[in-house]
Parts: C-alpha cells; structure tokens; sequence
C-alpha cells in the first residue's frame, strides 16, 4: 500500500504539534512531513526536533519527514556553505536516530531576480534561469556531502520542483539529481508548483523523464485564473486530474509515499479529512484495475 504523509500545513493555525500528531493517527494516514525549522520558532531547528520528537512519541507515526527550510547553497560565501551543510548534518543525525526517517523534502536557497520589481509568479525569470556555474557547483558538491550522510543514515532527501528554486523544472531538477549521481538523493515532484510556468509539462512526461529518481510526490490542486494568480482548491475541485496522476504514477510502479499539501484558508482540519477520503477513494479504484 502506498504510504500517505500530512503536510504540517494543514496545521498551522495555532494547533500544536501535538494535536497534528494526535490527529493524522485518528484518520489513519502513515505519518506526517514537519518543516526543519517553521517561520517564527523561537528556537533552533534542533530544539524544534525536540518538540517534534516529544509528539511523536505520544502519537507514534510510521513515517516523519522534514521539509523547508533545505540546505542554502546559493550564495557567493563558501564559509557559510559550511556552515549550513554542517548544520544539516548535525539535524538529520539526530532526526535519523528518533524517527523511522526515510524520505526529505530540500531544497538548496532561494534563488530569486534581484529586481525588486520582478512578479515572483513570474518563475521563468527566477530559478534555474538565473544559476551561475558556481551555484549548480556548489548545490552538486555539497549535496553529494548530504547524500552520503543519507546512506550512511538509511534515508533519501529529494528535491522539491518549486519556483524561486535552483530545481524549478524537471531539466533543472533531473540536472541536478544527475551531478549529485547519489541513489539517495532524487525528485520531489510537485505539479501544482508548476503551473504558473509558460508551459507546464504534462505528469506523463515528468513520470517518463524523471523514472527511478522519483522518489516522492506532492499531491494538492490549484486555480490560476488570468493572468497570474493562483488560489488553491481542493484536492478534487482544482484544475488538476488528480485520478488521471494517480493512474500515471501506477502504471510506472510507483510506490513511494504521497504527500497532502496546501490546504485553502478556513478549517483546514476538516479540509484535510475530506482531502484524506478523496485519495483514499481514488487510490482504492486504483487497485481494482
């Protein structure tokens, strides 16, 4: 059965974590992806693992994995490159040694126009179409570093396609996971990120080309009415066909775990409950075929 994770998002509306925990072990999903550090936490990412670990113990889930913020590579300083992979270093040996860790969600920095006046919807001006020798340099080196600490510790990280990111696209991305050339290091693929790009590639076709490097996917839909706003939706309402991924993804084999995200404004806890049973629908038809 493929595993089925919670974004925290659907929990950040004052709930603690946990509640988070508590919950997403009533409905029966397998686990939960945290952030590394949330906006506005008081303390470092290590005293927020202690948090987490402390709800998990309380409410054990069989798969934890962590998000944003990744490992910030994109800058000129090579110290502070250091410094951050070092400082992931130490978070996910402890994390390894708490948790049944087994999947990462990273990133390697923002990498955003420096004109203020640039729309961030505008991703093609962001990204990957910006990246300099030295930052896909520095992104491969010290991710090679990661994944053998990965190997070493039983997990994979996978990079998220997202806007604002060196791996926005399935080129940049597969560029990336391909110079890193570590088993333990592939594709987060999100397809709603995508699609405020001049042409978004069809799931197939990330399914074909990303092959045994997807190692985990994002499930959440979206609308984008003209020109460029976006408003999420639905996992079933959006513009996405969810059943027709799903269908993708099985045909590939595909058995790695999916993850829920981007809950709309409002009761989040019971968007995620009708989110949860829409899946669980669509990937029960799925078996039947």
């Amino acid at each position: 059965m493929i595993p089925v994770l919670i974004h925290i998002n659907y929990f950040e509306q004052g709930q603690s974590l946990d509640r988070a925990c508590k919950i997403t072990k009533e409905l029966g999903a397998d686990g939960i992806e945290f952030r590394r550090k949330p906006g506005g936490f008081p303390g470092s990412d290590l005293d927020y693992l202690d948090e987490v670990s402390r709800a998990v113990d309380r409410h054990p889930l069989e798969w934890i994995s962590f998000g944003a913020p990744g490992v910030d590579l994109m800058g000129e300083d090579a110290a502070r490159h250091e410094r951050e992979i070092e400082a992931a270093e130490k978070f996910f040996r402890k994390a390894a040694g708490r948790f049944p860790l087994r999947i990462v969600n990273t990133f390697t920095g923002d990498l955003r126009n420096p004109d203020p006046a640039q729309s961030v919807y505008d991703y093609a001006r962001h990204g990957s179409a910006l990246a300099t020798d030295a930052q896909w340099e520095a992104a491969i080196a010290g991710f090679r570093r990661l994944g053998a600490l990965a190997g070493d510790l039983g997990f994979r990280f996978a990079f998220e396609t997202h806007g604002l990111y060196l791996h926005d696209s399935v080129e940049a991305t597969l560029r990336l996971v391909r110079g890193i050339a570590s088993t333990h290091v592939g594709v987060l693929w999100d397809h709603a990120n995508l699609m405020l790009f001049p042409k978004a590639p069809a799931f197939s076709e990330v399914i074909q080309s990303a092959g045994d490097h997807l190692f985990y996917v994002h499930l959440k839909n979206l609308l984008v009415p003209p020109p460029q706003f976006v408003a999420v939706s639905s996992l079933s309402g959006g513009i996405l066909n969810i059943r027709d991924q799903l269908g993708h993804l099985r045909k590939a084999g595909y058995d790695g775990p999916l993850c829920l995200e981007a809950p709309r404004a409002g009761d989040r806890e019971e968007f995620l409950r009708e989110d949860l049973d829409y899946l669980r629908r669509l990937l029960r038809a799925s078996s039947d075929v």
